[in-house]
């Protein structure tokens, strides 16, 4: 009977069985590998023994290939339904950042809405606060009793210029009205011209300048206009003052240029000189002609060239030959006259 082939020989222990040649001795062929040992698994051969380390569990996208059915081509098929639900998860992890930055962007927003709003009232407070303060306040109230008052002179209505300030007795003083209350003052007989300043912060300092009196124009009814060099009316008198020179001019159409030239001839006169004017008269512009107190009658004639006819007026009222005429004529000054009647 046939010979039993001899069974191979067991390898001692600690040694390798004989690998074909062509073959790896740590890669087993193909039909041999275990489906669950991946190359990462084996370990380095040591000291020439091969250990393979137990299996471990997949990741969760190797489990996703592992189960997905396969493609033709022999690729594992994924489901789209994984993917959506991870962009969706992102998606809702994004919008919820965003909603946070929006609600943070709002409240900032608020914030700054409210601090604009605060600013706004305030300075609306402000200003209802400054427009009581200057419109209603004590403090600038205008006390008419205490106004500074100068300049009024002798002839100026103290009464009229008190009833004038009065008007505005209690207004703040901010709204008190300078201009129409200087143009009141100007009205006033008397007054040439007023200042009005306001001290703080309740007073006005008024400063009149009042109209200089140089004659007494007689009135038809009784009395005496007293005018200053531009024929403009200072007062009412029921007497002529001693020391102005009373005026006499033909009343109706150009008595107005009459008094002028005369009150033109007494604003050139030196002031001693006029003090002894007693009294002035004119029929025309250039015959005007004065007479002196305790003197001669003197014919001026015109008002020009009056700087020259007072001094040679002078010179003829010192003299002891002239000192005694009558009338003195200077209408002429280079040519003066001299009469005894």
């Amino acid at each position: 009977m046939p010979e039993r082939p001899a069974a191979p020989s067991r390898p001692a222990s600690g040694t390798r069985p004989a690998v074909p040649r062509g073959r790896s001795s740590a890669t087993p062929a193909s039909s041999d590998r275990p489906a669950s040992v991946s190359p990462q698994e084996v370990r380095p051969r040591r000291a020439g023994v091969e250990t393979v380390e137990p299996p471990q569990a997949p990741s969760h996208s190797q489990a996703i290939e592992r189960d997905a059915p396969q493609a033709p081509n022999g690729h594992p098929m994924v489901d789209p339904s994984i993917w959506v639900g991870r962009a969706s998860r992102t998606f809702d992890q994004v919008t919820m950042r965003m909603q946070e930055r929006l609600a943070e962007r709002r409240k900032v927003e608020r914030r700054v809405q409210w601090r604009r709003w605060g600013l706004r009232g305030g300075i609306v407070l402000a200003v209802a606060v400054l427009a009581w303060a200057v419109m209603m306040s004590p403090l600038l109230r205008f006390d008419a009793s205490a106004a500074e008052i100068s300049g009024e002179g002798r002839y100026v209505d103290a009464d009229a210029v008190a009833a004038a300030v009065a008007e505005y007795d209690g207004e703040s003083l901010l709204l008190v009205d300078t201009g129409a209350l200087v143009d009141g003052l100007e009205r006033i007989q008397g007054v040439a011209s007023a200042t009005v300043v306001r001290p703080w912060p309740s007073t006005l300092r008024i400063e009149l300048e009042s109209r200089v009196p140089v004659a007494a124009v007689p009135q038809d009814g009784g009395g005496y206009v007293i005018v200053d060099d531009q024929a403009q009316p200072v007062s009412t008198v029921k007497n002529a003052p001693k020391k102005l020179p009373v005026v006499s001019v033909p009343l109706g159409e150009g008595s107005d240029r009459v008094l002028q030239a005369v009150l033109g001839v007494i604003d050139e006169l030196p002031v001693d000189l006029r003090a002894k004017v007693e009294s002035i008269e004119a029929e025309t512009e250039d015959s005007v002609s004065f007479t002196l107190r305790d003197g001669p009658l003197v014919e001026w004639g015109s008002v020009e060239d009056s700087a020259t006819k007072a001094q040679v007026l002078a010179v003829l009222l010192d003299s002891k030959k002239t000192s005694q005429a009558a009338v003195i004529d200077v209408s002429a000054p280079t040519y003066p006259i001299t009469r005894d009647e």
